[in-house]
């Protein structure tokens, strides 16, 4: 009798709790479960978030299962390592200041992943700090360094090429320097991704471009520029995931 009060009492209780406590009950104990557990009370709390759900009942579902299923978290998945490789990419990189041409190099893909070289002296501490986290970067020392007049229009143009299968993709075509973030001592440009027709959902991913300044305390009328960076941080900071975005763009 005192066993049945019981588990009467908890039938009275467990319908007024909201899901997450009634979720923890269910934890307790094996009898705490199989009360928790009625489906009644999850319609009750399915009804409160999605009330047209009584109009036509889901087939083949307990209210539990489709509470589960849509109100818990998911959690992410890792990425599958990518089919490509950065020893399989060349980026073709061009600066311009106005009409003239200031840098032009081609690297292999790898090889911006090892960095710099050196971190030279004369930089802002955020700036160091920032080239020397081990988060995943792609960095290329500009030797010599370059200098830019102040009033200049810096443009830079980023082609990649594939050597497993001789396709080209444009990340940057002739985008301008017209932000400098004093903070981190950087020239910023962008631009927007173009993605393969068989992507057609995904759209607004930008690459950037950032020249790092020398500054010695401050930026003054010229810019000394002694590296520049490469990233995808709107969406991609692994290495994998880089790849993985690069693979998306429209090859040709």
């Amino acid at each position: 009798m005192d066993h049945w009060f019981y588990n009467e009492a908890l039938k009275v209780v467990f319908p007024l709790l909201d899901s997450k406590d009634l979720s923890s009950c269910m934890l307790v104990c094996r009898q705490w479960r199989d009360i928790a557990s009625d489906d009644y009370i999850w319609k009750c709390i399915c009804t409160q978030k999605w009330p047209s759900i009584t109009k036509k009942p889901p087939f083949g579902t307990t209210y539990h299962r489709l509470f589960v299923t849509f109100c818990k978290p998911p959690l992410q998945p890792p990425l599958p390592l990518a089919r490509l490789s950065l020893n399989d990419l060349v980026f073709y990189i061009d600066l311009w200041s106005d009409k003239t041409l200031i840098y032009s190099n081609a690297v292999l893909g790898s090889a911006l992943l090892v960095g710099l070289n050196t971190i030279p002296a004369g930089i802002s501490d955020v700036l160091r700090s920032h080239l020397e986290n081990s988060d995943c970067k792609m960095l290329l020392q500009l030797e010599p360094k370059i200098t830019i007049p102040q009033g200049v229009t810096v443009t830079a143009s980023v082609l990649v090429a594939r050597t497993d299968t001789d396709k080209m993709a444009c990340i940057m075509h002739k985008s301008i320097f017209d932000y400098i973030d004093l903070t981190t001592s950087r020239a910023l440009s962008y631009d927007y991704l173009k993605f393969s027709p068989r992507h057609p959902f995904v759209s607004d991913i930008r690459a950037w471009v950032s020249l790092l300044i020398l500054t010695n305390g401050s930026i003054g009328m010229n810019m000394d520029v002694f590296g520049l960076e490469i990233d995808f941080c709107d969406v991609a900071r692994s290495e994998n995931e880089i790849i993985w975005l690069l693979d998306m763009l429209d090859w040709k």
